[in-house]
Order: C-alpha cells, then structure tokens, then sequence
C-alpha cells in the first residue's frame, strides 16, 4: 500500500497550524468545523482531532442530557476519513470510537451514554469513515454532511466529492461536495440509526 505513517509530534505540529480550526478559550463552541482526511491511514489525525474537539465538551458547559450527546455527535459528524484500506478503515473507527468513550469515561463519570447515542455515533462511522481511493473515485464516492439543528437533530445532506477536473485544488476545510440528496426534516439523533436514507417524517 505504500503507506507512510505520521508520527504523534507530526501530527499535532500540523493541527498546530490551523489553531482556529478547534474550540478555544475565545471561542468554545467551535465544534462543527468539517475536517477531511482524504487518505487517513489508521487515523493518526482522525484521532487527535476528535479529541481537540471534545476537549470543551463537558457536562458543566451541556449538561448531562441530549443536549450534552448531540455536541458530542457534532463533532464526530464534522469530522471524515477516506482510505483504500478496508483495515485502516476499521481501525480509523475503534479508534474515533474509543475517544469518544474515553471522553464519557472521563466526563460522565459512572453514567451511561443514552442507547440513541450509541447507535448514532455507529450511524455517523459508517457514513464519514469510508474505503475508497480519493485520487480515482472521487466521482463516486459519497459522504453525508450532518447540519446540526434544534432540538438534538440532524439535516444530512448526501454529497459527492467533486471531480479533480472540476476542481483542481480540493479545498479540504471549504465546500468540497456537490449534493445530490438531503433530509426533507430533521431527524433527531437517536433515529439516525432507524433512517440510513432521506428522511421525509412519518415514515
């Protein structure tokens, strides 16, 4: 596979230089900056991001209820993998699924996670962590941008990546979909999982 992996002090330098992209002090809500690693190996990047993320998500900030899983959610939904490695694709998974548990671990203390949140984030793997090869099917390869809305939904929207051709330097933080479907209502999160296409309400 020719693959070459990043090393720890690699990885944080380069998220180092794009500081805006993560919540701050100043700005503690900035968690649905898109990220896409578009040959993310095991998830060396993939890894470090969701935990910049969550690292202002805390029960004092959200509380300990829906509010609180639907932040967590946000950022694993802004966040995506690509790789031509079936393994790494699995292994980029348990480990964005193993931050996440890490985080409750730390922050929820001895309280369990709601079962809608746990088949969300498995709902959410699926579409964001995909085996493709980005360079050749670009044309074919669909993904799901989560828009957050009020009361713990989602609005996804099915997008393809843009042809090389069509845009010639892909802008990995910016609009790099074209989209051909969307949820006609939001969905609240712990139905992700029960609708893996549009939803349209009372179905």
């Amino acid at each position: 596979m020719a693959e070459v992996y990043t090393h720890e002090r690699e990885v944080n330098a380069m998220l180092d230089l794009v500081p805006d992209m993560f919540p701050s002090a100043e700005d503690l809500g900035n968690h649905d900056r898109t990220f896409l690693e578009p040959a993310c190996g095991s998830g060396n990047f993939l890894e470090e991001i969701l935990q910049r993320k969550l690292s202002t998500v805390t029960v004092r900030s959200y509380g300990r209820g829906e509010r609180y899983e639907h932040r967590i959610l946000r950022c694993l939904a802004a966040t995506y993998g690509i790789d031509i490695d079936p393994e790494n694709v699995t292994e980029s998974r348990d480990r964005l699924r193993a931050v996440i548990s890490s985080h409750l671990d730390r922050d929820l203390n001895t309280q369990a996670p709601t079962q809608g949140f746990a088949t969300a984030v498995e709902a959410i793997l699926v579409t964001n962590i995909i085996r493709a090869d980005t360079l050749l099917d670009s044309k074919h390869i669909v993904l799901v941008r989560y828009r957050p809305g009020r009361g713990a939904t989602f609005i996804r929207e099915w997008e393809t990546l843009a042809e090389p051709e069509e845009a010639p330097q892909l802008d990995l933080f910016g609009e790099f979909f074209s989209n051909p479907g969307r949820d006609s209502l939001g969905i609240h999160y712990s139905a992700l999982a029960q609708h893996p296409g549009p939803f349209v309400g009372g179905t």
